[in-house]
């Protein structure tokens, strides 16, 4: 009989080994490692290599009395499953490894698959354990990954439409990775029970292109009492007929959680009165699976002193996030986590009135100056501060001006800053020194 070597792996069934002499060991980086590790124990010409939640013996098991033909000795013998409960990958998890010639090529090879002669057996039968499914919502698929504890785990979107997880089995033979399928990764197979905060986390990844049907976000359009709104609404609707409106609610942090209530789909796309949107701009764009909960904030024009950036852009906001959200600081968007996407959505039209030319510069100048120093953030209050073009350009500047001058005056007192969140405030300011 030859010698054999179990890999147990943590939140599986395990299946005891129908051998006596077998070695249990834990998995441990790769079945690659492992084999270059207890290889140098084996006291026969050949050895049974098995994961502990495939049973070999039972439901029409392996021929577990097997020795090569003379033709097949220098070989690895790999047995996968072809049954569709087991899911299908070559790399299977049992195999009977020719010692000497193991450690002859151990050290030459990169990967396990690189050996130099392999022999895969198809086996329909062969038993291995069923890859547990884990449903997320959008909004968080984090929090749903991390209920589980299975040493590998199907994460689906729950809003995917009568679609099938892919006849597929994680391979063990290198290091761990995590599968996705599709454009928008609604699909994964992930490593269970992993100290991740994002599954970029997970140093290596495979894609594998699928088709599948994915829920397009809602367009919400937010309004106070800027002119150009009743116009951009219109342009938008005809567009997009799934656009949908919240228009006068008093307060910011009000009218976003207004939104994201109005809002059937667990992101939205926020879109702002004064936003003259390009022609080619996407509203199919969906949030990042692999990321953890977060806004979205594109890139729009600004026609005065020429920025391009987030100010007063479309932002896809997380709904959840929103819902949350109670008591922000100077930027409700930039008090969650966000991620910035660099593609310009069209042009804000924010100079329309003196006041609301005034109050938009005081605000984001505010804003800026209580940012972190940067390069990118004193060449953007450089410009706000200086005089630029088009309808109201001085007020625009005054503005900025008036901000840097208050800023500097109550820069330690947190509660004075944050009143340049409030439309009524800022109302008043402007009227005090028109």
């Amino acid at each position: 009989m030859f010698d054999s070597v179990q890999v147990r792996f943590k939140n599986t069934i395990h299946v005891k080994s129908p051998f006596s002499n077998t070695r249990v060991v834990p998995f441990i980086g790769s079945y690659f490692e492992i084999l270059k590790t207890v290889v140098h124990e084996i006291q026969t010409e050949y050895f049974w290599f098995f994961s502990n939640f495939t049973d070999i013996k039972n439901f029409g098991g392996l021929d577990l009395d097997f020795v090569p033909e003379q033709h097949e000795k220098d070989q690895i013998h790999v047995w996968y499953t072809t049954h569709p409960m087991g899911g299908l990958n070559k790399e299977g998890n049992a195999m009977l490894v020719p010692t000497q010639k193991f450690k002859q090529q151990m050290h030459q090879i990169k990967f396990l698959r690189d050996f130099k002669d392999i022999n895969y057996h198809a086996h329909p039968t062969l038993f291995q354990r069923p890859i547990t499914k884990t449903y997320f919502e959008l909004k968080d698929p984090m929090t749903a990954y991390k209920s589980n504890d299975h040493f590998y785990t199907w994460m689906i979107n729950n809003n995917l439409k009568e679609t099938k997880v892919p006849l597929f089995y994680p391979s063990f033979w290198e290091d761990t990775k995590i599968y996705t399928w599709g454009k928008t990764n609604d699909i994964m197979l992930v490593p269970g029970a992993l100290d991740i905060k994002q599954f970029y986390d997970i140093d290596r990844m495979v894609h594998f292109e699928m088709d599948y049907e994915v829920q397009p976000m809602d367009i919400i359009f937010l309004s106070y009492d800027e002119p150009s709104a009743e116009k951009y609404w219109k342009v938008l609707k005809e567009k997009h007929p799934r656009a949908k409106r919240i228009k006068g609610v008093q307060g910011r942090t009000q009218a976003y959680h207004a939104a994201a209530m109005l809002s059937e789909t667990e992101y939205f796309f926020a879109v702002f009165p004064t936003i003259e949107l390009d022609d080619d701009f996407d509203f199919t764009f969906q949030p990042d699976r692999l990321k953890n909960a977060c806004h979205y904030i594109f890139h729009a024009r600004n026609p005065v002193n020429g920025l391009e950036y987030g100010h007063r852009a479309v932002i896809l906001y997380n709904k959840h996030l929103c819902q949350t959200m109670i008591n922000p600081g100077l930027d409700f968007t930039l008090s969650a986590p966000h991620t910035v996407i660099p593609i310009v959505c069209g042009t804000s039209h924010f100079n329309q009135t003196p006041e609301i030319s005034w109050r938009v510069a005081f605000r984001e100048v505010i804003k800026l100056c209580e940012q972190k120093p940067t390069v990118e953030s004193r060449h953007r209050l450089k410009k706000w501060c200086e005089l630029g073009k088009g309808q109201y350009a001085l007020l625009v500047q005054k503005g900025a001006m008036d901000a840097m001058a208050y800023y500097k005056k109550h820069e330690n007192d947190p509660s004075a800053l944050k009143l340049s969140y409030e439309l009524d405030w800022l109302k008043e300011k402007f009227n005090s020194i028109s």
